[in-house]
């Protein structure tokens, strides 16, 4: 029943970001969504009528916090224009740095909103689990990425 629930799972992500994305970045977008899934669904053991409910939620959240991350990231860009061109004035820079930080401000502020809505739909529990199990998630790939060993990244020499 599990390996269903994940399935299902699966696929309403895969239908819901595949259409988002451009194709080169399609692939590993979604392996890495898939992993996430799966990972969560585990860590959560969502029964089926949670999933049900569970999952639409997500994927919204997962929308907002994407056109949340892609303002923080233009607004960033904007600013490193500025920075880039003598022509910039003192107030066009702290035009552009006011909305940096209020890009990144509103990102931050959206975790309580989203705590509050998987809270309407999960026991605490289960809400509490979902935040481990992203950050655990999170942290399992940067491990990966680094080769397995925390303090080393690829292609560089390790930490003593």
């Amino acid at each position: 029943m599990k390996l269903i629930t994940t399935a299902i799972a699966a696929l309403m992500i895969f239908s819901a970001t595949s259409y988002a994305q451009p194709k080169e970045k399609n692939n590993w977008h979604q392996k890495m969504q898939s992993e996430m899934i799966a990972f969560i669904t585990a860590e959560l053991d969502l029964t089926p009528e949670e999933a049900q409910v569970f999952w639409p939620v997500y994927n919204q959240i997962e929308k907002a916090k994407t056109e949340s991350q892609k303002s923080v990231r233009t607004a960033y860009k904007a600013l490193e224009e500025a920075l880039g061109n003598e022509k910039t004035t003192d107030e066009q820079l702290g035009k552009l740095l006011d909305d940096y930080l209020a890009a990144k401000q509103a990102h931050k502020a959206s975790d309580k909103g989203e705590a509050d809505k998987y809270r309407k739909v999960l026991p605490e529990q289960k809400v509490a689990k979902l935040y481990m199990a992203q950050e655990k998630f999170r942290r399992d790939h940067i491990r990966n990425f680094r080769g397995g060993h925390p303090g080393k990244m690829p292609g560089k020499p390790g930490r003593k």
